[in-house]
């Protein structure tokens, strides 16, 4: 029995998988075809490589997106480079642990502490996302059609005061029957979606065996906001 219920989860989790790349291939068809018709009304995102703002701050995936970030993760790289992430996630486990609960306590905000004092994506390599292909839907469809510098923290000397920040909803919107697909894989297998969210350094802890279900020993994800 042991044996096939291993075997029942191992195939679950290949479906979710799937369904998270087959999402990921839609998700990027569709932003590609909204962003060509925005920019035909004059809408064009300000985003740019090295721009990485938005890296900064709390992202948030669920279960099935980390399981396939995992798995490409494994594929792309060889053994020393995963075992380099692995030391990257230990680093943000620490932090996240000690020191965030201290800026918190001290009453900085959720978004301030990742922003200012946390340490940015662990996928980031100089401003760059290592895990580019392999990105959740959260980072695809976060564009901007203000000044980048909108998208920092008021606390940040650089950041545009006098910029209206205005993201490009519309990406949200048409990847939205994308990423319901995803769900319903999820919950046609039982599991509550929403229960599975966790931020992506925590799944990716887990599921890279740095440890086992790191969240039970870190901060509530929406403790304080």
């Amino acid at each position: 029995m042991a044996k096939k219920d291993a075997d029942r989860a191992k195939q679950q989790a290949r479906e979710r998988v799937v369904a998270s790349e087959a999402a990921w291939a839609d998700a990027d068809r569709l932003i590609g075809d909204e962003l060509a018709a925005l920019a035909t009304r004059g809408v064009t995102p300000a985003c740019t490589a090295g721009c990485a703002h938005c890296c900064r701050q709390e992202i948030v995936t669920a279960r099935a997106e980390a399981e396939a970030v995992a798995e490409w993760i494994k594929r792309s790289w060889d053994e020393p480079r995963i075992d380099a992430f692995r030391g990257k996630l230990r680093d943000w486990l620490r932090w996240y642990r000690e020191d965030y609960p201290k800026l918190i306590a001290a009453g900085v905000t959720r978004s301030v502490a990742f922003y200012e004092h946390g340490l940015q994506c662990v996928a980031l390599v100089d401003n760059a996302c290592s895990l580019y292909a392999a990105r959740p839907l959260t980072c695809r469809t976060l564009y901007v059609s203000s000044s980048p510098d909108a998208c920092r923290q008021e606390t940040d000397p650089q950041f545009a005061k006098d910029v209206t920040f205005v993201p490009v909803h519309a990406l949200v919107r048409v990847v939205e029957p994308v990423h319901l697909r995803i769900r319903a894989v999820v919950e046609k297998q039982g599991a509550d979606y929403m229960a599975t969210a966790h931020l992506l350094p925590e799944w990716l802890a887990h599921l890279l065996r740095v440890e086992d279900q790191p969240w039970r020993t870190t901060p509530p994800l929406f403790d304080k906001l």
